[in-house]
């Protein structure tokens, strides 16, 4: 992906810099979602071993989920931060599928 953009079309380039205020990532600072593979701070605390739509990506061999006919899958409505309401994260998967459709 160019710039650090994720497969589902976030910015890692901002979002590490929410990632990296965790603890955990003060002597190991997140790279980014395509640089660890999915592999991202909350993905342990819901028992996963990567983002489910990293993996979705890897598991249809695609570059990005702009590729993807289903874009936005349940996957993407699924995902949502409990933190932020349910508009800013319709928000937000509008603007991931913009930008991604936009790449292919």
């Amino acid at each position: 992906m160019i710039n650090n953009i994720s497969v589902c079309g976030i910015d890692c380039a901002v979002a590490c810099v929410e990632c990296n205020k965790y603890e955990e990532f003060k002597n190991n600072p997140c790279k980014g979602c395509n640089a660890m593979e999915g592999k991202l701070f909350w993905t342990k605390f819901m028992g996963l071993d990567a983002c489910p739509i990293y993996t979705c990506v890897k598991e249809k061999q695609l570059k990005h989920c702009g590729e993807c006919a289903e874009l936005p899958c349940k996957i993407y409505f699924e995902m949502k931060d409990p933190s932020i309401s349910e508009e800013v994260h319709l928000q937000g998967i509008k603007g991931r599928v913009e930008f991604l459709q936009k790449l292919i």
